[in-house]
């Protein structure tokens, strides 16, 4: 089956008010991509200048690889000539701003397809697992689009519409932010119809400054144009946000969402959902992923999805990488290493205070990032979270982590604590440590990679 065709070269310079440094003819493109890798034949490649790298380097790969088209910044067009010089099947299109022009394709492309019901969805944590649930459920009753992974951003989310097409009902898409102005350039792509919160907290403080300027960047979402808005309930920035975008928010979660009766944990298989009168089981584990699923089942609702939408669509799901996934083994490892902040760790750690288990349970936790001037508070309540579970062992890495290693040492934390900034040091001495039959939570933001510790942990016997 070819691969569709999104937009003209002639459309693209036209899109980014670019100037076409050879004849654009009938050139089309099919896909669009920001990494030289991934470019294919008919490709739209758009270079973009980053802080480890630049696209401008890699344009003659670009064109090698196939692309019809690239897009680059003003000032580098005589290099990039220079670079293409006897390709002239692909065309060089120079724009003012290659950031911007990415964005304005992207709001075009949405722009066709006006009777998408367009969904968003953001919070400080629970924005991807709440995504994934809710385009679940919505997948059984029409067509689904939504952005893969976590290309949440105001570069991934631009990259993630262009896979709307015009079979799609439904489109799901996270929005992530972690500096003022990024919601905002992706509300330039992406006007939602539908918002939902999931909460706020205080991840990436150190960049806003404050919670109330996360709450009011996020809640950018619950727009003029916004029908329907949903936030957890009880949550302190309900009147905040309500009255800041003059808007009712409706709430979701146990008390709220209309049909739950109840839940019934499953320890490490998820939860037995109460809904309707028939009985879900969610493979999620956790309070966080509970109310996850309900902030879905509240807004899928709201669309008409049924009882038996909401059952197939969560019963389908599996627990994504990183997200509170449970790996059995010898060791059993619950993977919930793709990000963290103070509120998913005292969730994760209070899971696991109240999970029954016969053996062992052990916890290896790595920084907090992005937290700036709130970094040493933080780590200092994740320590004492720690000391109030206390597990057989705590395994700590990452220098900001040394703040809960001195708060666990204050509160004269008896068992096995250790702690390092190497992560050799912290693999050898964790699977030395372990044995058949521990529970093992690994936790860390993202910059700390602690999926580097799976596979070692596999292989303890």
């Amino acid at each position: 089956m070819p691969e569709r065709t999104l937009l003209s070269v002639s459309e693209i310079v036209a899109i980014t008010h670019g100037i076409a440094l050879s004849s654009p003819g009938k050139s089309r493109v099919q896909h669009v991509c920001i990494d030289s890798r991934e470019v294919r034949k008919g490709s739209l490649f758009i270079a973009l200048p980053g802080e480890r790298t630049d696209g401008h380097r890699f344009i003659a790969a670009a064109a090698a690889s196939g692309a019809s088209c690239i897009l680059i910044d003003r000032d580098q067009s005589a290099a990039a000539k220079a670079d293409l010089a006897g390709k002239e099947s692909c065309v060089l299109v120079a724009v003012a701003d290659t950031y911007a022009a990415l964005r304005a394709l992207a709001a075009e492309w949405v722009s066709r397809f006006p009777g998408l019901v367009r969904i968003a969805v953001t919070g400080s944590s629970g924005k991807t697992t709440t995504k994934e649930m809710t385009s679940a459920i919505l997948s059984e009753l029409g067509p689904t689009v939504k952005n893969p992974g976590n290309y949440n951003s105001d570069i991934g989310l631009p990259l993630s519409v262009f896979s709307i097409d015009r079979t799609h009902e439904f489109g799901v898409f996270e929005m992530g932010i972690s500096h003022v102005g990024e919601m905002q350039r992706m509300l330039e792509v992406y006007t939602p119809d539908i918002g939902l919160m999931t909460n706020i907290g205080t991840a990436h403080i150190g960049m806003m400054g404050s919670q109330e300027a996360i709450a009011r960047e996020k809640s950018r979402i619950f727009g003029a144009q916004t029908a329907h808005g949903y936030m957890i309930e009880h949550s302190p920035w309900t009147p905040y946000i309500e009255q800041l975008r003059g808007t009712t928010l409706e709430p979701f979660g146990h008390e709220s969402t209309p049909g739950f009766t109840g839940a019934t944990s499953l320890g490490l298989q998820g939860w037995k959902i109460s809904y309707d009168g028939i009985e879900i089981h969610l493979k999620h584990i956790g309070s966080h992923n509970l109310i996850n699923a309900l902030g879905a089942i509240t807004l899928a609702q709201g669309l008409g999805a049924t009882r038996d939408h909401i059952q197939a669509g969560l019963e389908s799901l599996q627990p994504m990488h990183g997200r509170s996934r449970v790996i059995n083994g010898a060791v059993t490892v619950i993977e919930d290493c793709y990000n963290s902040n103070v509120e998913s760790a005292g969730r994760i750690l209070d899971y696991v205070k109240e999970l029954d288990w016969s053996g062992r349970k052990t916890v290896v936790l790595g920084s907090l990032k992005e937290l700036g001037f709130a970094a040493e508070r933080a780590h200092k309540i994740i320590g004492r979270r720690v000391a109030g579970l206390g597990p057989n062992g705590a395994f700590l890495y990452g220098k900001e982590m040394k703040a809960a290693y001195d708060q666990l040492r204050k509160e004269q934390y008896g068992n096995t604590l250790f702690y390092t900034d190497s992560y050799e040091e912290l693999e050898h001495t964790v699977t030395s440590y372990v044995h058949q039959g521990d529970l093992v939570l690994v936790k860390g933001s993202r910059a700390m990679a602690m999926e580097r510790l799976i596979d070692p942990l596999s292989h303890v016997s």
